[in-house]
């Protein structure tokens, strides 16, 4: 076996618990921490994205409905020639444009809307508005409230991973504490006697 294939070997035989008589009582327990935030790790998370998922999706799905139901769907006429598709070095789907549009309940509204490239003067675009007639973004799409619970899907499992590894790193960092607080408590027993021996 090549060298850079037994660290991997080397790295889970200092985890198993043994009884090596140089292995110290906080050695043990930081091996089990470990181990306990591993099997965390790898059953929480798939939990936790699972879980954060479902929520984010049904509630973006709610967030739409809402905005289908408090919104109106209106036709809007062009009312002067759109904007170039020409943005500096980029090139805009939507452009926009000054446009009319009549409610349900009669009342007409102007105002500056956002229109495909290569719309024309006097043609009708459809729009979403709020009640008060203002233009508004279409209601959100299943596709994008898939979209929503995959993000919180992959966000769950980030925290979740950070999480286990903080708790790692503060065990880490508590059990070379006691470790070199034990040592040193050795040593101040056996250097008098090892130094005692050297003369």
């Amino acid at each position: 076996m090549r060298k850079q294939d037994q660290w991997p070997v080397r790295a889970m035989r200092g985890l198993r618990p043994d009884r090596n008589p140089l292995r110290r009582r906080v050695d043990r327990i930081e091996t089990f921490v470990f181990g306990g935030l591993l099997v965390a790790a790898l059953t929480v998370a798939p939990l936790a994205a699972a879980s954060a998922s479902h929520q984010a999706y049904d509630s973006t799905l709610r967030a739409a409905q809402a905005q289908r139901l408090a919104g109106q769907h209106v036709t809007a006429t062009i009312t002067t020639t759109p904007a170039s598709a020409l943005d500096g070095y980029t090139i805009s789907s939507m452009v926009p444009a000054r446009a009319r549009w009549e409610l349900p309940n009669g009342q007409t509204r102007a105002g500056q809307i956002a229109v495909p490239a290569g719309s024309h003067l006097g043609q009708a675009i459809q729009i979403w508005t709020d009640a008060s007639g203002t233009v508004t973004g279409p209601p959100l799409t299943r596709a994008q409230a898939a979209d929503q619970g995959t993000f919180a899907a992959i966000m769950a499992i980030v925290v979740t991973l950070a999480s286990c590894l903080a708790l790692a790193t503060i065990t880490r960092v508590a059990a070379n504490r006691r470790r070199l607080a034990a040592w040193a408590a050795d040593w101040a027993v056996t250097a008098p006697r090892w130094n005692r021996q050297r003369w």
